[in-house]
């Protein structure tokens, strides 16, 4: 079994650039290293497109994020914030899934507390090579923050 990497720093989340109009909304889209960035890559070949107000952000494996990073992307300027690991039992570190649950349910605790509607965080998984299943999660995603009048 593979060690999950040390927590990624605050400072990985860039500022968002404000020069989007109020109706879109920024998300900034953690993927693992592995299977769901695969997904990524698989819809640029495909060339599927999704919003162009989500910035993905390559960690080795969600099991590294932390409460507080998930935060910082909120105020970043993030409207959301969207996690997309490997499936569970296709882990390259075993146990980066179990422990990105963990994370994301602390998390969402949090900004719920701060405000955040439950449909501003969203943990999923995504095959390696699923390009149209990563577009389908980053649609459904940003279709449930189109009614967001809150934070």
């Amino acid at each position: 079994m593979m060690d999950v990497p040390n927590t990624i720093e605050r400072e990985t989340i860039p500022d968002l650039p404000g020069d989007f109009s109020k109706e879109d909304k920024k998300v900034i889209l953690f993927t693992c290293n592995w299977n769901a960035y695969s997904g990524l890559e698989s819809a640029g070949v495909e060339r599927s497109s999704y919003a162009a107000a989500v910035y993905p952000l390559k960690v080795i494996c969600l099991g590294q994020l932390s409460p507080g990073i998930i935060l910082k992307a909120f105020e970043k300027g993030a409207d959301g914030v969207l996690l997309l690991g490997c499936p569970p039992g296709e882990c390259h570190f075993e146990f980066g899934n179990r422990r990105a649950e963990e994370v994301f349910e602390e998390a969402q605790k949090l900004v719920t507390l701060l405000g955040y509607r439950e449909e501003q965080l969203m943990l999923d998984w995504v095959g390696a090579g699923g390009g149209k299943e990563f577009v389908e999660k980053v649609e459904q995603f940003m279709q449930g923050l189109s009614g967001n009048q809150e934070k």
